[in-house]
């Protein structure tokens, strides 16, 4: 996991964050702007701490692997949830079923690493994509993006704390 994952969750929750309020605003908003600040607030803060994350733990080969494949299932989930949505006649659910995609990914995840936190990302995930079908739309798919985004970020935090604790532990008995 480490100070990379936090990175790509910091990222990939900005990106949720600006589609979700570019289906709420005007593409020209001001309001886009505010979660490119977040990112940048979370990216100044790894940056602040990288020195003490950089002692990150080893992975097995197993948890490895399990990592790959997600991401691997992920990568290839994406496009053909974005397709089935599509041909299904509701492009509106394409943030959605993406943010479907994404939280499943992350079940595997939870318990190759293991980081507990991303069970309940994968679950938060899940029932955003899935509320967001639900809701009229593009409220639904705002909502669906919204709490991709918060839930990303939040996961990021966590998952700095997690290896800075870590990180600490070991230059304590080491």
């Amino acid at each position: 996991m480490g100070y990379r994952g936090a990175i790509i969750m910091s990222i990939f929750g900005t990106i949720f964050m600006m589609v979700a309020v570019g289906l709420l605003t005007t593409s020209h908003s001001a309001l886009l702007i505010l979660p490119v600040l977040v990112l940048a607030a979370f990216l100044a803060n790894l940056f602040r701490v990288r020195r003490s994350l950089s002692a990150i733990r080893q992975r097995t080969e197993q948890a490895g692997k399990v990592v790959m494949w997600s991401t691997i299932g992920e990568g290839v989930g994406i496009p053909v949830a974005i397709n089935v949505v599509k041909n299904f006649g509701h492009p509106e659910w394409v943030l959605p079923a993406i943010a479907l995609v994404v939280g499943l990914h992350f079940i595997p995840m939870a318990f190759a690493i293991p980081f507990k936190a991303f069970y309940a990302l994968g679950a938060v995930l899940v029932a955003g994509s899935i509320i967001g079908m639900m809701l009229p739309q593009p409220i639904g798919a705002a909502l669906s993006g919204l709490i991709a985004g918060a839930g990303l970020w939040v996961a990021s935090v966590l998952a700095t704390r997690r290896e800075l604790n870590w990180a600490s532990a070991a230059q304590s008995t080491g």
